[in-house]
C-alpha cells in the first residue's frame, strides 16, 4: 500500500499500528466468544443466559459512541484511542476472575466502553491519512484485523483452555495490546481534513452535527443497511463456535481452530477483495462501493443455508469460509463511504452515530434473540419452524442452536442488501464522485 499524505511514510506506519491495535481489539472481543460453551457449563447457565453477556458488550459499546465521536472531533483522537484501548486490555484479562454470568457480564460491558472509543475515532484518523478515491483500500485493510483477531482470539482462546483453562487464556490474551498502546503514542496525529479538497470548518454543536447527518440521506441509508449486516455477520461471529462445538460435535480446540483457520482466510481475502473491487469501480461509477457491499451482503445467505445443513467437515467448513468472505466484504467499503458522503469536521460523530445505529439495532438484538429462540426450539417451541425444516434431517433438540441462528441472520442479509442499492440510487453516477 503506497503513502497517503503527502508522499509521507507517516499515512503508512500510522495505518499499521491502528491495524495492530484493531487485530488485538477483535482478539480480545473473540477470546470470550470462543469460550462461550465451557463459560456456560462453568456457570451451568443456559443459552439464554449467555447472550446476556454480549448484549452487556453490546450496550456500553452501542450507547457511548456518539459521547467519544464528539470529544474526537474536538480533542486529539490519538490520546483518546491510546487510553481506550488500555481499558478494554485491562478488561480482557479481568474476565479470568469472575464467578458468575453477572460479573463476567460486567467485564464484557467494560471491554465495550473501550472499544467504542477506538472504533468512533479510527475511521476519522485513516481518513484524513487517505484521500478520498483511496480510503476504500485503506479502511478496508484496517478493517481485515477484525475477522482476523476475531479468528486469531477464537482459535487461541481454545487452545489455551484446552491446556490451562478459560480463566488463564482470559489473562494471556488481555495485555499484548498494551505494547502496542506504546508504540501509538509516539505517532504524530494528522490535521483533520488533510486529505480533502475541502479543509475541515470548525467543530459543530451536537445537535447542528446530528441535524445535518439526519439529512443526508445516502448517509441514513447507507446506515440502515449497515445495520442489517451487522444484525447477520455479529451475530455469526458470536454463535459459530458454539454450533461447531455442539451441534456439530466438534470437540472445543478443533472447533475454534477450524473456525479461526476459516475465518483468517475468508475474513483477510473479504476485506481485501471489497476495497480492491470497490476501487476499482469507483472509477467508473460513484455507485461501484455500494453494489460490492450490496451483492456480498447477499450472497452470505448461501453459505448460511450450507451452515444449517451441512454435517461433513468439508463442505461445513466450507461454507464457514464462505460466509467469513462474504460476511467481511463490505466493512471497509461501507465506512469509505460513509466518512466521505460527511464533512471531514464530522467525521468522528458520523462514525460513532454509524455505531450507534448499527449495533443498538443490529446485533444488540440479534444476539440475545439467537439465543432466546434457541431455548424456545429446545423446550419444543416455535413448531411451525422446527416442522418446516425436518424434511432437511434437522432434530430440533439437537440442533436448535443452528436452527435459530440461520433462521434469525438470513433475513436481514437480504434486507442489507435491498438498502445498499436504494442508497446506491441516490448517488450521482459520475465516476469518483460519491456524493
Amino acid at each position: 500500500m503506497r503513502d497517503g499524505v503527502t508522499g509521507s511514510v507517516q499515512a503508512r506506519q500510522f495505518l499499521w499500528l491502528l491495524f495492530a491495535m484493531n487485530l488485538l481489539n477483535y482478539v480480545d472481543r473473540a477470546s470470550v466468544t470462543g469460550l462461550l460453551e465451557v463459560i456456560r457449563v462453568d456457570f451451568h447457565a443456559t443459552d439464554a443466559q449467555m447472550g446476556i453477556v454480549g448484549v452487556a458488550f453490546l450496550l456500553t459499546y452501542t450507547v457511548l459512541p456518539p459521547l467519544f465521536g464528539w470529544v474526537g472531533d474536538r480533542y486529539p483522537r490519538k490520546t483518546l484511542i491510546a487510553w481506550s484501548a488500555s481499558f478494554w486490555c485491562v478488561a480482557t484479562g479481568v474476565a479470568g476472575l469472575t464467578r458468575s454470568v453477572g460479573q463476567l457480564a460486567a467485564t464484557r460491558a467494560a471491554v465495550g466502553v473501550g472499544e467504542a472509543s477506538y472504533m468512533a475515532n479510527s475511521p476519522s484518523l485513516i481518513a484524513d491519512l487517505y484521500p478520498a478515491e483511496r480510503r476504500g483500500s485503506a479502511l478496508s485493510f484496517f478493517f481485515v484485523a477484525a475477522p482476523l483477531g476475531s479468528a486469531v482470539g477464537v482459535a487461541l482462546a481454545g487452545y489455551l483452555a484446552g491446556a490451562f483453562g478459560w480463566r488463564p487464556a482470559c489473562f494471556l490474551v488481555g495485555f499484548p495490546g498494551l505494547l502496542v498502546v506504546l508504540l501509538l503514542t509516539r505517532m504524530r496525529e494528522p490535521a483533520r481534513g488533510a486529505t480533502d479538497v475541502v479543509p475541515a470548518g470548525a467543530p459543530r454543536p451536537w445537535r447542528a452535527a446530528l441535524a445535518h447527518l439526519i439529512r443526508n440521506p445516502v448517509f441514513i441509508l447507507l446506515t440502515l443497511g449497515f445495520t442489517g449486516q451487522i444484525f447477520a455477520q455479529n451475530a455469526v461471529e458470536f454463535w459459530l463456535p458454539t454450533v461447531l462445538q455442539r451441534d456439530k460435535g466438534l470437540a472445543i480446540a478443533q472447533a475454534n481452530a477450524a473456525y479461526g483457520a476459516m475465518v483468517m482466510i475468508g475474513g483477510v481475502i473479504g476485506p481485501l477483495l471489497g476495497g480492491v473491487l470497490g476501487d476499482f469501480l469507483i472509477r467508473r461509477t460513484a455507485r461501484g462501493y455500494f453494489y460490492v457491499a450490496a451483492v456480498a451482503a447477499v450472497l452470505t445467505s448461501v453459505p448460511l443455508a450450507f451452515i444449517l445443513i451441512a454435517f461433513q467437515r468439508v463442505p461445513l467448513f466450507g461454507a464457514v469460509l464462505l460466509e467469513a468472505l462474504f460476511g467481511n466484504m463490505t466493512t471497509g467499503v461501507v465506512l469509505a463511504v460513509a466518512v466521505t458522503v460527511v464533512l471531514a469536521e464530522l467525521r468522528a460523530t458520523a462514525t460513532a452515530l454509524l455505531l450507534t445505529v448499527v449495533h443498538l439495532f443490529g446485533d444488540a438484538i440479534s444476539q440475545p434473540l439467537v439465543g432466546r429462540l434457541s431455548t424456545t426450539i429446545e423446550h419444543g417451541g416455535a413448531a411451525f419452524l422446527v416442522n418446516g425444516l425436518s424434511p432437511l434431517g434437522l432434530s430440533a433438540p439437537a440442533h436448535h442452536l443452528s436452527i435459530a441462528l440461520v433462521t434469525v441472520t438470513v433475513p436481514a442479509v437480504f434486507l442489507a442488501g435491498a438498502l445498499y442499492f436504494l442508497a446506491a440510487k441516490r448517488v450521482a453516477t459520475r465516476a469518483g464522485s460519491v456524493a
